[in-house]
């Protein structure tokens, strides 16, 4: 299984990272593996990175963009794709940092059919991988 994270970069961070987006993610990377004791240095690094997402209306977005397909369900703030026929197993949860996916899909649905925009980043930590969405998409 795969896990995902996606991540609301602000819009003068995308502008300058858009055509160099390896240098977005070892920031991102650097970040993520960075120790307890550098929690004050972390926060301002996130400030300074990320837009925070509204946990409550990304949930009705997601859920009224999913509610009619037969495979997809909604419980305590875990979306979930069941799908024995692409297969897929996919989970997503938001986050007000970000969106966590763990699926066992190359191409999951969350991020096949998720909301298109320019400023979300992906991110793969334990296979190294990471791609803006819009990108990803097309």
């Amino acid at each position: 299984m795969r896990s995902f994270y996606v991540f609301k970069i602000k819009k003068e961070i995308t502008i300058l990272t858009k055509e160099i987006p390896y240098n977005l993610y070892k920031t991102i990377d650097n970040l993520y593996y960075l120790d307890n004791s550098n929690v004050e240095l972390s926060f301002n690094i996130f400030n300074d990175l990320f837009d925070t997402f509204d946990v409550s209306y990304m949930n009705k977005r997601i859920n009224n963009l999913f509610k009619d397909n037969r495979f997809y369900s909604f419980n305590n703030n875990i979306h979930k794709i069941d799908n024995k026929y692409k297969p897929e197993l996919s989970y997503l949860k938001v986050y007000k940092s970000h969106l966590y996916i763990k699926t066992d899909a190359i191409n999951p649905t969350f991020l096949v059919n998720y909301l298109m925009s320019d400023n979300l980043f992906v991110c793969d930590f334990k296979n190294k991988d990471y791609f803006w969405l819009n990108e990803f998409v097309r």
